[in-house]
This record gives C-alpha cells, sequence and structure tokens, in this order.
C-alpha cells in the first residue's frame, strides 16, 4: 500500500512538473516571437536607412545641395608656395 501511495505521489509530482516545464517553454516562445519580430521590424528599418543615406550621398544630389549653397566651380586652381617645414637635401 505504501509502494501504491509513492507511486501516486510521484506520478502527481511528475505531472505538475511537466505542467511547470510546458508553461515555461510556451512562456519563453512567446518572448522569442516577440524578439524575432522586433529583429525584423529593426532589419527592415537599417535597409530602409541604408538605401536613404546611398540616395543623400549620390553625386547627383551633393552637386544639388553644393549649388543650392551658393559655391561655384573656379576655372583655376590657385596654390600657394610655402617653404617647407622638413629639411631637404
Amino acid at each position: 500500500m505504501k509502494l501504491i501511495k509513492a507511486l501516486f505521489v510521484l506520478i502527481i509530482a511528475l505531472v505538475i512538473m511537466s505542467v511547470t516545464l510546458t508553461n515555461r517553454s510556451v512562456d519563453e516562445s512567446i518572448v522569442v516571437a516577440n524578439l524575432s519580430q522586433e529583429i525584423a521590424t529593426l532589419q527592415n528599418q537599417n535597409t530602409i536607412l541604408r538605401a536613404q543615406v546611398a540616395l543623400d550621398g549620390s553625386l547627383g544630389t551633393l552637386s544639388t545641395k553644393i549649388a543650392d549653397a551658393g559655391f561655384v566651380e573656379t576655372p583655376s586652381v590657385v596654390a600657394l608656395k610655402t617653404s617647407s617645414p622638413v629639411a631637404s637635401r
């Protein structure tokens, strides 16, 4: 009789442990699903930002911004000669 009671208690304990572990795994899978969704959203935003940076850095866009800022192209380059700070032979 003691053996039957001990086995019954053991089975009940194992069932409770199984339910508890199943509940925890479901909770963790929900967290993992939420994190996966957030990762996918951040990857999409990252792709959009990379495209925007590439567009803003293109030569056509930069030349338009430069012209709008009032810079003009000079026909000749002027260089000022200075003494070299390094000794030459």
